[in-house]
């Protein structure tokens, strides 16, 4: 039979209400009361309704996190982070993996609020801005624009299309290719390759735009997309990418006899550990994971509580740095080790 609340009280010698307000940190009770009630529920091996007490505080202490495609490493690595800077908060963490498909997001949008959660942060965004803007909770988009009322914390990706473009005219690229991941929804990143482009074209560069297919997500989509495009375009010797398909590009590329960086220099993007696990290492911008992922945080719970000091719609930018790696220098020495 269960324990119940009553047991409690019998045990203790004391009122259920008594039990009741030292459950909830309500009222004045003594130290030697409280000491009671909490041996009382060890030796009955008594665990209180969390959820029922979390709503009678008007709180539960969780935090709803919507991601488009939780085996993406950097998807990975901000969940890490974000989950484990929840707990150091107090709070637990509900995953909701939405794999770019509006109807997932659309139910797990639903069932984070009727569990109650205390906030959301979104990631992902496949919806009209009007779904986002029903939702009577606190929402932090994580690289993402929501609406006019939702605050968004990115990296700063037009210093990060800047450092790229710039790295790659440093090393007299000509003819360059840059891949983009799905344009079909707006976000922060893609500013990144609108600067990359502008850059490139003031300075005379002949630069090419591609965007990736919405269903490629496994590197094996990467090798043949990677493949399609050195078949169908030559005397590249520049490209641009996230950490993954710039991999994959290289992979290829080697595979072709391409000197990389003698015959083509390749610069990623994000600063994942994929940059180091190439043939040679990635040059490649890195996001600061751990940042964002505490600003994310931190944002979202000065919502909650009340204290936010941002105004509705702000868009929080962090700064990212270049990390110089053997796929636009031709040295195994100097290469700085990524610590996300």
């Amino acid at each position: 039979m269960a324990v119940t609340i009553k047991d409690v009280a019998a045990k203790a010698g004391c009122s259920v209400t008594t039990v009741s307000r030292i459950l909830n940190n309500r009222g004045s009770i003594s130290e030697k009361t409280r000491k009671k009630v909490h041996t009382a529920m060890e030796e009955l091996n008594y665990f209180p309704n969390q959820l029922a007490v979390n709503l009678f505080r008007q709180r539960t202490y969780l935090v709803g996190l919507i991601v488009p495609d939780v085996s993406h490493a950097f998807y990975a690595l901000e969940i890490k982070y974000i989950e484990r800077v929840l707990h150091e908060n107090g709070y637990r963490l509900l995953l909701c993996n939405a794999e770019s498909d509006n109807m997932r997001e659309t139910e797990y949008l639903n069932m984070l609020q009727s569990n109650k959660v205390d906030g959301i942060i979104i990631a992902s965004h496949t919806l009209d801005l009007e779904a986002y803007s029903k939702v009577n909770l606190p929402i932090v988009a994580l690289d993402r624009f929501l609406g006019p009322d939702i605050p968004t914390v990115s990296s700063d990706h037009e210093q990060g299309g800047r450092l790229a473009a710039q790295e790659l005219i440093d090393n007299n690229c000509k003819k360059v290719i840059q891949i983009t991941g799905f344009c079909g929804v707006p976000t922060p990143s893609h500013k990144r390759h609108t600067v990359f482009s502008d850059v490139m074209k003031k300075n005379g560069i002949c630069c090419e735009t591609l965007e990736l297919p919405f269903n490629a997500f496994s590197f094996r989509d990467y090798i043949t997309y990677a493949d399609n495009i050195f078949r169908n375009h030559n005397h590249i010797d520049g490209i641009f990418a996230a950490d993954n398909v710039a991999c994959a590009m290289e992979k290829v590329a080697i595979s072709r006899g391409l000197n990389v960086p003698g015959d083509l220099k390749i610069v990623g993007y994000d600063g994942i550990e994929a940059s180091l696990m190439s043939y040679k290492t990635l040059t490649t911008v890195a996001q600061p994971v751990k940042q964002l992922a505490l600003t994310t945080v931190v944002t979202l719970l000065e919502i909650i509580s009340g204290e936010s000091v941002f105004d509705k719609g702000t868009h929080i930018r962090l700064p990212v740095r270049l990390i110089r790696g053997e796929t636009t220098v031709d040295t195994k020495s100097g290469n700085e080790v990524l610590q996300q």
